[in-house]
């Protein structure tokens, strides 16, 4: 009986190496040509604003593994992510949810600490939706599954598909506003009203009747910090920079 010839061995290597960076490349191509609306989403996680530096972000699984993350504020990752979870993972994720049973918990869970973060849990079944929301007093079932959501919020291997536009035109820079102060206010001493939101002056415009200031974008977003400004009692008009 004839011998199989054997396989060299720094073929064998070659080929294992290869078939990784196909595979490899093949999921980095599936992210990038995903459309999130042609899937149906499986479960998702959304945590919202807090007093302090809670991250907001809402993380979403769809079928076939496909996770989208995507961060509002106090995030490394501020926009658009997605990801493919391996097959295990994926598996082991789905039937964690569906052994919890979620129909047996209540809808909301109230709290008297209003400086909490609000939590949203989904679970999509068979057509049927169920939301969980709360801030403290959630069964340890619910967030052992909301923990199993943040490592894979924590995991490497995430690729940006859109950048933050919080909700602005492309044209605008979210981070500067453009002040015009009412007579004998000295902006520099202005600003500091507005330090927790690292406000500072950029430089003055059209013969100092005008400001250009700059905040951090990540503690208060964009819509939210010109509302606040515009309220100001020494601020006549506010607008957004321009790039």
């Amino acid at each position: 009986m004839p011998m199989r010839p054997k396989l060299d061995f720094s073929l064998s290597i070659f080929l294992v190496v290869l078939l990784t960076i196909v595979s490899f490349s093949s999921c980095k191509l599936f992210q990038q040509n995903t459309n999130l609306g042609e899937l149906n989403k499986v479960i998702e996680m959304s945590k919202g604003p807090c007093y302090g530096t809670c991250p907001v972000f809402t993380i979403s699984v769809y079928e076939k593994g496909v996770v989208a993350y995507k961060g509002e504020r106090h995030t490394d990752k501020l926009g658009l992510y997605v990801k493919v979870l391996k097959k295990v993972e994926y598996q082991k994720l789905v039937n964690a949810f569906a052994e919890a049973n979620l129909w047996q918990y209540q809808d909301v869970y109230k709290s008297q600490i209003p400086d909490l973060q609000t939590v949203t849990l989904t679970y999509y079944e068979e057509g049927d939706i169920k939301t969980i929301v709360g801030k403290d007093g959630r069964p340890s079932a619910i967030l052992d599954l909301e923990q199993m959501l943040d490592l894979i919020a924590a995991q490497d291997g995430w690729e940006q598909k859109e950048k933050p536009t919080y909700g602005l035109p492309e044209n605008v820079k979210p981070d500067e506003i453009i002040v015009q102060l009412i007579d004998n206010v000295d902006p520099n001493n202005w600003v500091r009203k507005y330090a927790k939101q690292e406000m500072k002056v950029v430089r003055p415009m059209q013969n100092d009747r005008f400001w250009l200031v700059q905040f951090n974008k990540d503690i208060m977003p964009p819509r939210e910090m010109i509302e606040f400004v515009r309220r100001d009692d020494y601020v006549i008009s506010a607008q957004f920079n321009l790039r």
